[in-house]
């Protein structure tokens, strides 16, 4: 069994696989019951928020980013946070439009 810092990397990559499989099945499970009951922008907002998570454990176990230096995840993660808010802003930016020309 491969050691990285004392962490077994087994047992670390298998309570990866439940937590993405937890919010994968919590992400589709709202998209089958909440589609129709809430604003299509809070349910936009979600998404983002679950895909951002499970990009989160992804990279960090899979990529070992978990392990590395704080200055890289820095350099990492900043930028995704801009494009996540940048994510957000289009989609408001697009349903504002969606509803102008609905008028």
């Amino acid at each position: 069994m491969s050691e990285v810092q004392g962490v077994n990397m087994v047992k670390l990559i298998w309570r990866t696989f439940w937590i993405l499989l937890v919010v994968t099945i919590v992400e589709v499970t709202a998209a089958i019951s909440l589609t129709g009951h809430l604003p299509q922008m809070i349910l936009n907002t979600f998404y983002i928020l679950m895909s951002g998570a499970k990009a989160f454990y992804i990279v960090s176990v899979f990529m070992h980013l978990k392990f590395e230096v704080k200055y890289l995840m820095i350099t990492i993660l900043l930028p995704m946070l801009f494009l996540m808010f940048a994510l957000c802003v289009f989609l408001a930016e697009g349903n504002s439009w969606h509803h102008l020309k609905n008028y």
